[in-house]
Parts: C-alpha cells; sequence; structure tokens
C-alpha cells in the first residue's frame, strides 16, 4: 500500500465534531506542567491563564465576563504554550472548540464567512493553536471572523511564536493588512513564556538509518496493516494536499515505511513535515 495513491476527502460534519485537542494532550492539565524556575514568565503564565479561563461574569444588571476577552500566549518552540492552552480547554465551560490556525481557515473557507460567524459566535471559549498569518487572505478573512464572533462574546486563546504586534511584518506590502493586524492585537492580552526547547537533545552520536534493502526487507515482513513510500514521492502528494487532510492519510494503517529520507532545504516543505509527524503522532 503507498500513501500517495491516496486523495482524502473531508467534510464539513466530521471536521466540526474533531474540533478537540489532540490524543497525545488528553493527559495535558495545569497541574501536569512544571515550570521551569530558571524562567519565572512560565508560571506567570500559567496563573494568569487559569484565572482567565475560571472567570465569572460581573455586574449587576448586565454580566459580562472581566477583560482580557483574549488571551496570546507567545514564546519560542517547546516552553509549553500548547500545553497550557489544551489545559485551559479542559478547564473552559462549554459550548468550547479547540483548532490550529490552518483547521480555521480551512473551514471558514469550507462554511463561508456567514456560517462560521453563526458557528464560532455561538462558542463560549475558542482555542487556537500556532496563529499564524502569512498569507493575505487568511489575513483578512480571521481578523474579519474575530472581530465578528468577540463582538458576540467569544473569548478566545491562542499560541503562536511572534508577538500579535510584530504578525504579517516584512511579509506584505499593503498597509491595510498590518493595520488589521494591529487591530486584532489589540484585543489580546500578550503572555510571555520564555526559555529553552525542553525537547532539545545532545546526541552523542545520531542513530545510522536502515539503508534501503533492510528497510523494504521489514516492511515485507510487517504484519500490521502498513505503507511504504518514497521521501521525495511523500512531498509530491504532501504539497497537493491541506494540512487538514494529512490525517486522513492514515486511516487503516498502523505503521509507515519511507525511504529515501533527506535534507529538506525549503521552510515551507518542512513544516509539511512537521505536520505530517504531528499526524502520526495523533
Amino acid at each position: 500500500m503507498r500513501l500517495i495513491e491516496r486523495q482524502p476527502e473531508i467534510n464539513l460534519e466530521t471536521l466540526l465534531a474533531q474540533f478537540v485537542p489532540p490524543p497525545r494532550f488528553k493527559g495535558a492539565a495545569f497541574d501536569s506542567f512544571h515550570p521551569d524556575p530558571h524562567f519565572p514568565s512560565q508560571n506567570q503564565a500559567k496563573e494568569h491563564l487559569q484565572h482567565w479561563v475560571r472567570d465569572k461574569p460581573q455586574g449587576i444588571f448586565k454580566k459580562k465576563l472581566p477583560e482580557p476577552g483574549a488571551i496570546y500566549l507567545d514564546g519560542g518552540f517547546g516552553v509549553g504554550k500548547t500545553h497550557l492552552l489544551v489545559a485551559a480547554f479542559w478547564e473552559a465551560p462549554a459550548p468550547k472548540a479547540y483548532l490550529s490556525f490552518e483547521e480555521l481557515t480551512y473551514t471558514v473557507g469550507l462554511m463561508g464567512m456567514t456560517q462560521a460567524v453563526e458557528c464560532f459566535a455561538k462558542l463560549a471559549y475558542l482555542f487556537i493553536d500556532e496563529f499564524e498569518l502569512d498569507d493575505p487572505g487568511n489575513t483578512q478573512m480571521v481578523t474579519n471572523l474575530l472581530k465578528q464572533a468577540m463582538d458576540k462574546g467569544l473569548r478566545v486563546a491562542a499560541t503562536s511564536n511572534t508577538q500579535p504586534e510584530a504578525l504579517g511584518q516584512g511579509r506584505f506590502s499593503a498597509e491595510q493588512f498590518r493595520i488589521q493586524i494591529q487591530s486584532l492585537a489589540e484585543r489580546f492580552l500578550a503572555l510571555t513564556l520564555e526559555g529553552p526547547d525542553y525537547r532539545h537533545r545532545d546526541f552523542v552520536q545520531m542513530p545510522e538509518p536502515l539503508n534501503a534493502e533492510e528497510l523494504e526487507a521489514l516492511y515485507h515482513e510487517e504484519t500490521h496493516p502498513a505503507s511504504l513510500d518514497s521521501f521525495a514521492e511523500l512531498f509530491y502528494l504532501l504539497r497537493g494536499l491541506h494540512p487538514i487532510r494529512y490525517r486522513y492519510l492514515f486511516d487503516g494503517l498502523e505503521v509507515i515505511y519511507l525511504k529515501g529520507l533527506a535534507s529538506l532545504s525549503d521552510q515551507n516543505d518542512a513544516l509539511r513535515l512537521v505536520h505530517f509527524v504531528d499526524k502520526l503522532y495523533d
């Protein structure tokens, strides 16, 4: 069986039912988040987010949740942003949704703006992982969606690796997009998590890869449902699929074999591979 022979399809009903954290984060909680004592900002972000998600409506005549209406977790890779985002999701009252930025843009495109605003405005909380505004069309679409839904009471928490006011800097030539980004950033309280990537490993010696003959021999001996593809062919497939469809490539499979692994010089391909591996973890 080969992944490149698959063309997974997706429908809106299936998509909406999956707006929850990935399975690998089912144990993520505030109590299981262990801040690095060398970087106090990690614990400060945790405590602030805990209070925010546990806020109760205030006011006598017109009850309203206190500001800020949105929290933005900023920081480098591997400092715990997604862990905290998932922990907040588990504690937040329903109705709520958790999805990646790519999933959000895909869903809005599938629904259309009017239906998307109606859908997301019904939520109490929306959690967005890896908020990104590289594409001008996505910039305008998500800005419009969040503005309308937040005006109706939606509270938002998001992660990214870029400060909100810096999103899009150096990437767009049109002034209108910078204005839109800045107006959206004003709705967020930014909390920075400092520290190194906890997943960093210093290998004394990198593990030796299997050669092509060894890999194919293992594949032919495999007793579980499996696929075998070349690394180059895999990218031919991934470049033609929206990342939201990657997860459906693995339906019915338990093992993925890839031969010809090579270095990547294109950042977009590197991001595709990261997303592909993330979906394998799930």
